[in-house]
């Protein structure tokens, strides 16, 4: 049965993201793929966090992108938003063509924010809340592997 094997597919997908995500230092997964999403936590709840890596401590050129946040830069009511996949970030939908988000823009939960090209796919990066954009950690077509922040959001009150 066709429906079936996509199932059992998509079972053995969440298994091995579940796999990856315990064997990671990495507390939360998001994958968008076809039409599915999945947010996997290592937590029951989502601490304000930052993780460092040789990506994301690049400085950034363009003005519209900060330097990565730090535990302390985070705030309480701040959102880091990971990338979910390894591949080459994009902050616009083609070269020459405006970013999705900027610095100082709201958003909306599911908004996109950016792509991240992985084997000639474009996954979009959505925001999964509401709030204003205050980091831009990764300059456009930075290499970008899973785990590395990419924005942090403010959360709306």
């Amino acid at each position: 049965m066709p429906g079936e094997s996509e199932e059992i597919m998509d079972l053995d997908l969440i298994e091995r993201l579940m796999r990856l995500l315990e064997s990671s230092d990495v507390n939360e997964l998001e994958v968008s793929e076809n039409g599915m999403r999945i947010r996997l936590s290592k937590t029951a709840t989502q601490p304000a966090r930052a993780q460092a890596s040789s990506a994301a401590s690049a400085s950034a050129t363009d003005g519209n992108a900060s330097a990565p946040a730090s535990a302390s830069s985070v705030k309480s009511k701040d959102h880091v938003v990971v990338a979910g996949l390894p591949g080459t970030f994009y902050r616009s939908p083609l070269p020459g063509e405006l970013p999705f988000v900027q610095v100082g823009d709201t958003v909306e939960d599911g908004r996109k924010l950016a792509i991240i090209e992985a084997m000639k796919m474009m996954n979009p990066v959505e925001a999964d809340c509401a709030g204003t954009i205050t980091a831009i950690h990764l300059e456009d077509g930075a290499a970008v592997a899973a785990g590395v922040p990419l924005f942090t959001i403010a959360r709306s009150a």
